[in-house]
């Protein structure tokens, strides 16, 4: 059994170091940096001992985090990672001082606000900084559930009126407040 284990190890390694192309070798040496896929990265962190440690991706660090929690709504999220969102809910989980999970939920507010304003007015969402995958998707349905609504805002044919419950609800409170 230990002579298999040792095998898959040696097998393993000399798969690893295909994934750092300017390395001579077919192992990688200890402390090479190299990019891997995160479910990769993931995988062999969670090996005993941890092959690899975990960095955050660039968009997630420091200088970008200050960037989005001083003003979300100013920057090109498509250009900073059209997955933003579902990128950084999986990176989050790698961040031990929870600050990633902290600045999505304050980009996701403050660009939210400024989606669901814009969305009413269609000339308003084309002239925003491009958005994200899912931005663009929230954008969408609000557009369409507002064009919706002035649709049937406008039909006219279904007039709003109050409920028979509601205004007896109404009256009986009023009767009480009228006894005290």
């Amino acid at each position: 059994m230990k002579r298999c284990h040792a095998n898959f190890y040696t097998i393993y390694q000399k798969w690893v170091g295909f994934l750092d192309p300017s390395a001579a070798d077919d192992d990688l040496k200890a402390g090479t940096n190299v990019e891997i896929p995160l479910w990769l990265a993931e995988s062999l962190q969670s090996r005993r001992p941890p092959l690899v440690s975990v960095d955050l991706p660039k968009i997630y660090k420091d200088a970008y985090r200050e960037i989005l929690n001083a003003d979300a709504c100013t920057v090109d999220m498509h250009k900073l990672g059209q997955y933003f969102y579902e990128l950084g809910c999986y990176v989050a989980k790698h961040d031990i001082k929870g600050e990633v999970a902290a600045t999505l939920e304050n980009t996701f507010k403050q660009r939210f606000r400024m989606l669901l304003s814009a969305s009413v007015s269609t000339d308003t969402l084309s002239t925003m900084q491009p958005l994200s995958a899912s931005e663009r998707k929230r954008a969408a349905a609000a557009a369409s559930s507002e064009n919706a609504l002035s649709a049937w805002l406008q039909r006219g044919d279904c007039p709003l009126t109050t409920a028979n419950m509601v205004a007896n609800h109404r009256k009986r409170k009023r009767a009480e407040m009228e006894m005290f």
